[in-house]
């Protein structure tokens, strides 16, 4: 199945990455090269890099999955799905929309001082105690997040590694891909990181192109849908159900409804039912708020840039290009679909699941969709083809995966170690720092990782425990955009309730059977609840003269 051409190809790259990693490590001498580049980044490199660390495995490999819908398999070995649509365009408008606001709104508040993350705003607004809380809660945030990521990409590098090791397990492939990203990534900085997301990009954006174009092919003769249809005829034919794009959210009102009753059931559908437009519009636009412009796994990319002008074009080349890109990977996920229900599901012997999860009993494992795009690569691409996709696979991962270790790295050293112990360090003290803070926050998401294996859409965990303390962090930043300066309880007062309120709406969703709220609303919901508590508890309290959100502290002059 994997020749040794595409093994070839994967260990070229993978050899490649580090060597990169090392070559831009050369001329590092402070913490201003290792987590800013020196500051001195094309946009159009960051832009391309915003848009590969968003990406990673979780849609290379997961937003297909999302076209396919939740796979399962009845007593008889039979195969089928529940769900499964391209709804998830309708999301992806409002990530569009969001990064046109981040980058004319917010992006300028970056460039006023020396800058290294977002929350060392909240202190020119609040002081430094809603800082120390913000960069927690969102080290906290990063490290889940990506924790999930890693184990989405563990899985193509298992199914892979089964090819040649049948027993390889999703343990092995989490420590083998998360080692080669630890050792390039806190080597080179986020110099490496952006070369390499850039690199990764075209692989992986090509990758997933190709394949939308490749799986059409194959259905021709035999293979054609019961109508004799071929190609792109056979996938709208069999995945038809599936290519569903657009959904109102308004439910129709029956002959015996009441009024109430409808009101109700509209509410319901909106705010807990498939995706629609409203979700896309408002929950998925603050959603994005959130991870672009307060999240420092992308603020980390824009502040990269040479000056305010280039961070903001970085943001609008990435809205450009993130549209397309969701709907090539749904549309691979709608082909995956039309093939393997025309053969059967018949997956060439590769089980869709950890071989460690096999019933000796009925020789099956727990199948998830997830792993039917690594399949049909690994079965189905032609040679050299299927190792530049593994690759892709890989970059996607990789991308993601070291944005992660240095966002979080830089924030727990620049928001939290720097300003509680008071010490500065010297140059290279703090870059040594930089880098032994990669390495553990590296085996933290290996934990996580292991932790998130019985997840059965993995996509839709990730922006569910995402949604906790994003409307905090988003809130306390707009409060302060907004007020100019205030007091650090009524802030820090918000963002404790605003997650407790998050988390409580998730652990509801997730084990409340009919009580349900979808996963774009969170951001929305939990900014919300911030902005009102905050402001709630500023009335009347009279605002500090002695700072501002738009005056650098003496840290950042």
């Amino acid at each position: 199945m994997f020749s040794s051409w595409d093994w070839g190809v994967v260990i070229l790259y993978l050899i490649g990455m580090v060597t990169v990693g090392i070559y831009m490590s050369r001329g590092q001498t402070s913490k201003r090269d290792y987590f800013l580049g020196g500051r001195n980044l094309s946009w159009w490199m960051v832009g391309l890099s915003i848009v590969a660390t968003e990406t990673s495995a979780l849609t290379f490999i997961g937003v297909p999955a999302m076209a396919i819908g939740v796979l399962k398999i009845d007593g008889s070995g039979m195969y089928f799905t529940e769900g499964g649509d391209l709804l998830f365009m309708q999301i992806a408008i409002g990530y569009v929309i969001a990064r046109v606001i981040v980058a004319f709104k917010m992006v300028p508040h970056y460039y006023r001082g020396d800058v290294y993350t977002p929350y060392q705003v909240l202190t020119r607004a609040f002081g430094p105690q809603p800082r120390y809380l913000s960069a927690g809660l969102s080290v906290f945030n990063m490290i889940l997040q990506a924790g999930f990521r890693v184990y989405v990409t563990a899985i193509p590098v298992m199914i892979v590694m089964r090819t040649v090791f049948p027993e390889w397990g999703i343990w092995y492939s989490i420590l083998l891909f998360t080692a080669i990203s630890i050792l390039y990534t806190s080597i080179g900085g986020i110099t490496a990181v952006v070369w390499t997301e850039m690199i990764q990009f075209f692989i992986f954006f090509f990758g997933g192109l190709f394949a939308m174009l490749y799986i059409p092919t194959l259905l021709q003769g035999d293979m054609a849908a019961p109508s004799g249809a071929t190609g792109w005829g056979a996938v709208f034919e069999v995945s038809r159900e599936k290519l569903a794009y657009f959904h109102s959210g308004l439910v129709t009102m029956a002959p015996d409804q009441g009024f109430g009753a409808w009101i109700w059931a509209n509410v319901k559908e909106i705010f807990g039912g498939r995706f629609n437009i409203w979700m896309g519009l408002i929950g998925a636009t603050v959603g994005i708020m959130v991870s672009h412009g307060v999240d420092q796994l992308n603020v980390q990319r824009v502040l990269a840039c040479k000056d305010e002008k280039g961070g903001r074009n970085a943001l609008i080349l990435s809205a450009l290009i993130i549209f397309p890109q969701f709907l090539v990977f749904l549309l691979v996920g709608a082909g995956l679909y039309a093939y393997y229900s025309i053969n059967g599901f018949d997956f060439s012997g590769m089980g869709p699941w950890d071989p460690r999860t096999v019933d000796a009993a009925t020789g099956f494992g727990a199948p998830k969709a997830d792993y039917i795009f690594p399949i049909f690569i690994v079965t189905h691409m032609p040679p050299v083809v299927k190792g530049f996709m593994i690759a892709g696979i890989l970059a996607a991962a990789m991308s993601s995966l070291a944005s992660a270790l240095t966002a979080i790295s830089s924030v727990a050293i620049m928001d939290l170690w720097r300003p509680l112990t008071g010490k500065s360090g010297e140059q290279r003290g703090e870059l040594a720092m930089g880098r032994w803070g990669t390495l553990v926050v590296g085996l933290l998401l290996v934990f996580v990782a292991w932790a998130a294996k019985d997840a059965d859409l993995i996509f839709n965990l990730v922006f569910q425990f995402a949604g906790i303390f994003s409307g905090a962090l988003l809130g306390a930043v707009l409060f302060g955009m907004w007020t100019k300066a205030g007091h650090a309880t009524p802030v820090m007062t918000g963002m404790i309730v605003s997650s407790i309120v998050m988390a409580v709406i998730v652990i509801a969703t997730m084990t409340i059977e009919h009580f349900g709220i979808n996963w774009p609303w969170y951001s929305f919901i939990g900014t919300s609840v911030c902005l009102i508590v905050c402001y709630l508890l500023s009335m009347g309290q009279t605002k500090p003269t002695d700072r501002s959100i738009d005056r650098p502290t003496e840290e950042e002059i």
